[in-house]
């Protein structure tokens, strides 16, 4: 499979697995909330579900990173090889799905922190 059609599945998976992520976040950043509320948990404990939401944000954000960056080599691969490579408008489609995907998580995350803060709720800011 050539690089820009990796780029490419990566970033259409990031497409539909993000939201997901997503919205599985804002779930465990309610639960988070509540474990970390209750004083009788033990302290491993919230700490694990403060770590779970922090691991579902790194991977939301690592998706749309990833298949911006594979879409830049396949880009710089085309446009740096002798011979004519197809496949320059599947990387460049790549660069722009994961540059939308990353802008819905990046404006996710901050109400989410906004949201963990005080400042916003699900009702708005």
């Amino acid at each position: 499979m050539a690089t820009s059609t990796k780029a490419f599945v990566v970033a259409l998976i990031s497409a539909i697995v993000c939201p997901l992520l997503l919205s599985a976040e804002v779930v465990a950043v309610m639960l988070a909330d509540m474990i970390t509320y209750e004083p009788g948990n033990p302290l491993i404990i919230k700490i694990a579900s403060v770590v779970a939401v922090i691991l579902i944000c790194a991977v939301a954000v690592a998706l749309p990173v990833t298949a911006f960056v594979m879409g830049n080599r396949a880009r710089n691969f085309i446009r740096l090889s002798d011979t004519p490579i197809a496949g320059a408008s599947k990387a460049l489609a790549a660069q722009v799905i994961a540059g939308v995907v990353f802008a819905g998580v990046v404006i996710v995350q901050i109400f989410v922190i906004l949201w963990a803060a005080g400042v916003c709720s699900l009702d708005g800011c």
